[in-house]
């Protein structure tokens, strides 16, 4: 039986995972125990394997990832949640750490770097690429963000607000979510309430301002 940390990636580009995965076994120290390719399979993976960490893309089809997080803490506790995007943007480097993200990793360090963050991970530390450290000073350490719109919004709130910067409509934002569609449209109402925004077009262009996407 393996002693090695266990790993779950989850990335919808498929030649990455096999390339993180291969790394893992030949000079990563981890063993991958599922590779998927969507947010939702990556809590799903997580609450039946109970990985030690796992590597997650923030920007993939279906459930938002920052959301996601979110889901997989309380499906699996015990999982350091590591994001590696390609995308350096504070407000997605602070969201993802106040929904449980114990890393956030950029895919351009060598995988040398990525694999020794992981390990860091492991031993317990919340650990940042020095780009995103730029960005978010205090270290990650959760709680040390500064106070933004953002901060007040609910982790549903977020993810109704990224999901319609992406361009989802109700229907979309229901199926990835699993609710009704009429409680996706109260999560969109509460949001407006908050923000002070009523319209659709005014929500989009505040995702894009606020840098949760791309």
């Amino acid at each position: 039986m393996s002693t090695r940390p266990r790993l779950v990636i989850a990335d919808d580009h498929e030649l990455l995972r096999d390339a993180l995965a291969a790394y893992a076994l030949n000079k990563g120290g981890l063993e991958v125990v599922a590779s998927v390719g969507d947010a939702q399979s990556a809590i799903i993976a997580c609450a039946e394997r109970r990985p030690d960490i796992l590597v997650i893309d923030i920007e993939m089809p279906g459930r938002d990832s920052i959301a996601a997080i979110a889901d997989i803490k309380a499906a699996s506790p015990s999982t350091r949640v590591v994001v590696l995007s390609a995308y350096c943007k504070e407000a997605m480097i602070v969201a993802a750490l106040r929904n449980g993200a114990a890393g956030y990793v950029l895919k351009t360090e060598p995988p040398a770097e990525i694999f020794a963050a992981l390990k860091r991970v492991l031993s317990g530390e919340t650990v940042l690429s020095q780009q995103a450290q730029r960005l978010v000073p205090a270290g990650g350490r959760r709680g040390e963000a500064p106070a933004t719109l953002l901060s007040t919004l609910t982790p549903r709130e977020l993810e109704v607000l990224r999901s319609i910067g992406r361009g989802c409509d109700n229907n979309q934002m229901a199926e990835a979510m699993h609710l009704s569609k009429s409680t996706v449209e109260r999560h969109i109402e509460r949001l407006m309430n908050t923000v002070g925004i009523h319209t659709r077009a005014g929500l989009v262009k505040l995702a894009y301002d606020q840098g949760l996407v791309v």
